[in-house]
């Protein structure tokens, strides 16, 4: 079974299904006003969050679809329901909270509310501490919807307050299956394209659509050659086109750090590249491979975290030290 009809205009994947099938099963047995879905990749948790706030907002008595015939979903399809709010944390503030609270005390009440707050892990202090104030003596009929990519970071006197939800990822099986159905090209390249994505078949997809993915094979290929000539330098070209191609080469590291230990070949992230982990193995002692993978995270750290920092310089030292 399937819930398309809760997201009108938008892509609903079918590994939904089961936890949207499951929190409403929950909803309807138990009381929560407040709830916190997470998980640390993209799985589409804002589908998610919305088509659950569809269904919640529905006065229809479907048990699962909302029935988009009411007046809420009416509302809801033209984006004009008055009690719905999806919230940014790079939008919210103390003050705006107060006035949503406010507007729902005043003038909804025999209405369902629904908040909806994004990113919830990257809210400030002083939002956090006005929300919990908020969701510890809700106003009737509101639910509150959280959703994040870093539970671990929201403080426990939110989540005390909250039934938290973790989205796992699919199976990779079934990952690859519905990629299978979206792009045509190797089983070994789709797993390995949802390996280097952490298990999230919707980035997994992109990666491969992406010039990033044909700028990998130029990567691998110049990785090769430049083991065979010993001369790493040739990387920097490539390496200083792109950040995100650092963090391929961290995954071959990894991969080969694993090989090291023993690790079967089937648990590997690189897949199609078997032939080149072996390589470097071959190619370099073990405290270089240890050393080269800790100056690449470090790399990549520094570019994405800090400012005013010479790229090229920081690769050129990788390199170098390789």
């Amino acid at each position: 079974m399937a819930y398309e009809n809760n997201v009108n205009n938008f892509t609903w994947y079918p590994w939904l299904n089961n936890q949207y099938k499951k929190i409403i099963d929950y909803y309807s047995k138990k009381q929560c006003n407040a709830m916190i879905i997470y998980n640390s990749i993209d799985n589409s948790n804002n589908l998610l969050c919305y088509a659950i706030s569809r269904r919640l907002i529905c006065q229809g008595k479907n048990h699962y679809k909302s029935c988009n015939v009411c007046d809420s979903c009416v509302l809801m399809s033209s984006n004009s329901y008055p009690y719905y709010y999806e919230l940014h944390y790079f939008t919210l503030n103390t003050q705006k909270i107060r006035n949503i609270i406010t507007s729902i005390n005043q003038f909804s009440f025999k209405q369902v509310k629904v908040i909806y707050i994004i990113n919830i892990e990257k809210l400030t202090y002083q939002i956090i501490s006005t929300l919990l104030k908020i969701i510890e003596y809700p106003p009737a009929m509101t639910y509150f919807i959280l959703s994040c990519n870093n539970i671990s970071i929201i403080p426990m006197t939110i989540k005390s307050r909250c039934i938290c939800w973790n989205m796992k990822i699919p199976d990779e099986n079934y990952s690859i299956k519905w990629l299978q159905t979206n792009i045509f090209d190797k089983e070994v390249i789709i797993r390995t394209s949802l390996r280097i994505c952490n298990g999230s078949p919707i980035n997994a997809l992109v990666l491969l659509r992406s010039k990033l993915w044909n700028n990998r094979y130029i990567l691998l290929s110049q990785l090769s050659h430049a083991l065979s000539e010993n001369n790493m330098m040739l990387l920097l070209s490539i390496l200083n086109t792109n950040n995100k191609l650092i963090y391929l080469l961290i995954t071959l590291i990894s991969d080969t750090i694993k090989m090291l230990n023993g690790v079967n070949e089937s648990f590997l992230i690189n897949l199609d590249a078997i032939s080149i982990i072996k390589k470097i193995l071959y190619k370099n002692s073990t405290c270089r491979i240890y050393q080269l993978w800790s100056n690449l995270i470090n790399c990549w750290y520094n570019l994405n975290y800090r400012s005013n920092i010479n790229r090229e310089l920081l690769i050129l030292h990788c390199l170098v030290n390789w």
